[in-house]
């Protein structure tokens, strides 16, 4: 009986962690200018769902073995902006507190206007 309850307690308490895991949820918004014929862009990411501490990175455009151009330092904002993004593709990253991560390509097309 004892060894019937400890397998259920540790049952019940996976099943809680498992409900608290978490995710990140996003939305990312691509504004473009043109200065003097030169195109680039600003990357807004904005979050609806993470544990903070958040990291923001825009990397090369291969989420594995991508180098990082840009990081952020960690904060507990959920808006980030990369500012100036030159065209071409990349990888815009997201990892939270709790070490999840998220991400998607962003594709920053010359001559958008």
């Amino acid at each position: 009986m004892k060894r019937a309850s400890v397998v259920l307690i540790i049952l019940l308490s996976l099943s809680v962690l498992n409900g608290m895991s978490q995710k990140i949820s996003y939305e990312i918004e691509v504004n473009y200018n043109i200065n003097q014929g030169i195109t680039t862009a600003d990357i807004s990411v904005r979050l609806t769902e993470g544990t903070p501490d958040f990291t923001y990175y825009l990397m090369t455009n291969d989420p594995l073995n991508g180098t990082i151009i840009t990081q952020s330092e960690p904060t507990k904002k959920k808006n980030y902006v990369f500012k100036g993004v030159k065209p071409g593709k990349y990888f815009l990253k997201i990892m939270d507190n709790s070490g999840i991560q998220a991400g998607k390509t962003v594709n920053v097309v010359e001559n958008q206007m």
